[in-house]
């Protein structure tokens, strides 16, 4: 591999890194002004599966909110 070639790649590489990280600042400013999303039917939906599942298994620390004894 001749060194033109890792110099493209590596170029190719750090504006692909500058374009992720335009395009993220970008969301995230459309969140800080809109809001996130609404919950979807099956975002509600894993919200009860995981409320039924918590309370059938209580000892059983499902979302690893409570701290290991």
């Amino acid at each position: 591999m001749h060194i033109a070639d890792r110099f493209v790649r590596l170029l190719l590489r750090i504006v692909d890194a500058v374009a992720n990280a335009i395009m993220s600042a970008r969301l995230r400013i459309v969140d800080w002004i809109y809001g996130p999303e609404p919950p979807t039917p099956a975002d509600r939906q894993r919200e009860t599966e995981k409320g039924r599942l918590q309370r059938a298994f209580a000892q059983i620390d499902i979302d690893k909110r409570r701290s290991r004894r």
